[in-house]
């Protein structure tokens, strides 16, 4: 996969149905590994081992709505009242 300028950590790759699927932490299940999940992954990895974000409070392709209209959000952080405290990717 592609080489990012992010920390690298023991990724769980495996293969099933002849598509190759990358483990999420957060969403506690296997998704498939396209270039966009691969940076994702990272990122969020970045968020939880070197920014110290707990994962318990990380969501990934969430759906909100701002000015009225709705939208997708790669990965959103919230804080302890679970209100949106960033996110990235809209």
């Amino acid at each position: 996969m592609l080489s990012l300028n992010l920390p690298t950590y023991p990724v769980k790759v495996t293969y099933k149905a002849g598509k190759q699927l990358i483990f999420d932490p957060v969403r506690l299940k296997y998704v498939a590994l396209t270039p966009e999940e691969w940076v994702r992954q990272h990122f969020v990895n970045y968020l939880v081992t070197e920014k110290g974000f707990p994962k318990e409070l990380i969501a990934n392709e969430v759906c909100l709505k701002l000015n009225g209209m709705s939208r997708r959000c790669d990965t959103i952080v919230y804080d302890c009242f679970f209100n949106p405290f960033g996110y990235f990717g809209i």
